[in-house]
């Protein structure tokens, strides 16, 4: 139900003055019920449209009576050549106009009436897609969050696998150098009975460090 139709049926009369008399004429609600635009839950037509012809288009609004329709009206009133002239003269312009097309006032409201209809489905349509792209937005970034902190996760225990390797690599090459010295004092104890230093294959000091049979070290 378009705003008038409800304000009418709320108590609130709309009148409009006959283009013979000038009487005034009530208009009843339900004349602003009749020939709605097409019902859409859909529109092409994006929320920024420069222009909303496009969306009367897509919602179907039939042409105004003889073409003279709420926009036919607005080019009237917004002509150079009455835009200085007095509100109500420009108003005796329209209705004489309209009177010479054979259209009537309430004619040109019904046209207003399915327009503001089919901004109204346009803005709802446009609210639902909103809503679900931020949905949508809102359900991807949680997934691309959770992927990260997987991700973090998982590299940091290569990170600290590979310090531990590191770590592990570096106490085996120390216990190598070690077990190094051990070995060439051992040899070199070995043969000292029978060589003198000075003639020993295995150069003095190459244990160092390392404890001798005696328990010092050598």
């Amino acid at each position: 139900m378009s705003r008038i139709a409800d304000l009418v049926q709320r108590g609130v009369h709309v009148t409009v003055a006959s283009q013979a008399k000038g009487e005034p004429t009530e208009i009843p609600a339900d004349f602003f019920e009749g020939s709605d635009p097409r019902a859409s839950t859909r529109f092409d037509s994006p929320a920024d449209v420069p222009d909303f012809a496009a969306v009367y288009e897509e919602a179907e609004v039939p042409a105004p009576f003889g073409g003279y329709g709420v926009d036919r009206m607005a080019e009237i009133l917004e002509s150079k050549r009455l835009s200085s002239l007095p509100r109500e003269v420009r108003v005796a312009a329209v209705m004489a106009s309209l009177e010479a097309a054979g259209v009537s006032l309430p004619q040109v409201l019904r046209d207003a009436v399915l327009r503001e209809r089919a901004l109204g489905a346009f803005v709802t349509a446009k609210e639902r897609e909103v809503t679900a792209l931020k949905q949508r937005v809102e359900t991807r970034i949680a997934t691309l969050k959770r992927e990260i902190e997987a991700f973090v996760s998982e590299k940091n225990a290569e990170i600290d696998g590979l310090k531990r390797g590191g770590d592990s690599a570096g106490s085996a090459f120390a216990q190598l150098q070690l077990r190094k010295r051990q070995e060439e004092e051992r040899l070199r104890q070995v043969l000292s009975p029978f060589v003198s230093d000075a003639e020993n294959p295995i150069p003095a000091g190459a244990g160092a460090g390392v404890p001798n049979k005696t328990g010092s070290t050598s």
